[in-house]
């Protein structure tokens, strides 16, 4: 086994926390508990101080999400994780536990869409004014920094144009003007890149994606020091014991899943670059990938997520979505199930490229199905065209 899949299998599959603890049980339970006791009044006070730790209300702390913050943690080499109930509800609490009024942020076009509607919107109310960069050279990250310039969110590669951006000379650039660096890590997961590593100061992912693995929860997660996972905000979107549970089920087979779906998606990749109804197709894993050797600095390997352009009008690119048979349509990722989803669904073609997006750009994620069956899937579906 590879190193990257070998740490990261060794991790998931250790023992969780103190057994001893779950009257030996070999996975957490799962804790319903709203409130637990304590014993007396002098343990609340001290509960209460700090000077010990005890669980007193599962809004702040559960049992079974902490063992699953612990792997995280692990996972992403940093000291501290925290859960929330959604990618999204991640997002927004380290946005709100950064800015101020009158922060300045920079970040990269193609960012993930909530966080460019938190910016250019609920934000821009408190006075914070967002940089939108393409993010891939480290001059367009200094041209952007002003003086009151607060933090740079990174999203390496992004989710439907895969460009990376030099993380370790932005995090260096970043240091010297004390400015926080903030990078989204969901599509190439724990398995194929590790951001702490390169001076990010602080993780987010969308656990629903690979993290969960199987299209069954919603749940985010932010990674960092200890310093920073506990002054962020307490907002009420905690992670449920249940998701936790099942979270901390899918991570057991995180790498053995990242090397099927890379495997996977290596041969669609090939493949699709070779149609002649395929006019480009953009997947960090392709040695002629524009970026490919800056993946390879900064990532160990590549998930399934890639996307490509279509040569067809719009009734080309519907008769090719409607005749895939094993390739279901979805608008998330990440899952064991192959998804695919085509810009031009989500509205007018003015509308798709005012968003950034080509009217003919299709996204796909590639699975854990046997790769012949999706080649040939997706070989019928452009005979459509």
């Amino acid at each position: 086994m590879r190193d990257d899949l070998k740490r990261v299998q060794e991790i998931v599959t250790s023992i969780d926390g103190d057994v001893e603890d779950w009257l030996g049980a070999v996975i957490p339970p799962v804790f319903e508990n709203t409130i637990y006791r304590y014993p007396n009044y002098e343990t609340v006070k001290q509960a209460a101080e700090g000077s010990i730790f005890r669980y007193g209300y599962s809004k702040n702390g559960n049992p079974t999400t902490a063992a699953l913050e612990k792997k995280l943690a692990e996972l992403e080499k940093g000291e501290e994780a925290k859960c929330f109930s959604s990618g999204t509800a991640a997002i927004y609490t380290v946005l709100l536990s950064v800015l101020e009024q009158g922060s300045h942020v920079i970040t990269v076009k193609n960012v993930y869409g909530r966080v460019s509607d938190f910016l250019s919107n609920a934000f821009k109310k408190f006075g914070v004014e967002t940089t939108f960069v393409s993010g891939q050279t480290i001059e367009e990250f200094e041209e952007a920094i002003q003086p009151n310039t607060k933090l740079i969110y990174l999203e390496s590669p992004t989710s439907w144009h895969f460009e990376l951006q030099p993380v370790r000379a932005i995090t260096e650039l970043a240091k010297q003007h004390q400015i926080i660096v903030v990078m989204d890590n969901t599509w190439a997961t724990p398995v194929f890149q590790n951001p702490l590593d390169f001076g990010v100061d602080v993780v987010i992912h969308s656990a629903s994606k690979y993290l969960g693995g199987h299209s069954d929860l919603v749940a985010g997660a932010v990674i960092g020091s200890r310093e920073w996972i506990s002054a962020l905000p307490q907002l009420g979107a905690v992670l449920s014991p249940y998701e936790s549970a099942k979270l901390l089920r899918g991570i057991r087979t995180l790498a053995l899943r990242m090397e099927k779906h890379e495997k996977n998606a290596l041969q669609i990749a090939a493949f699709l670059k070779q149609e002649s109804k395929v006019s480009e197709v953009s997947y960090p894993g392709l040695t002629d990938f524009r970026q490919y050797e800056l993946a390879k600095k900064q990532m160990s390997g590549s998930s399934g997520l890639m996307s490509f352009q279509l040569n067809a009008d719009e009734s080309g690119i519907r008769a090719f979505i409607d005749s895939l048979r094993h390739i279901s349509i979805g608008g998330s990722w990440g899952g064991f199930e192959s998804i695919i989803y085509a810009a031009a669904m989500s509205g007018s073609e003015e509308e798709v490229l005012a968003r950034g997006f080509s009217y003919s750009q299709i996204r796909l994620s590639v699975g854990l199905e046997e790769a012949q069956t999706l080649l040939q899937d997706l070989h019928e579906a452009l005979r459509r065209i």
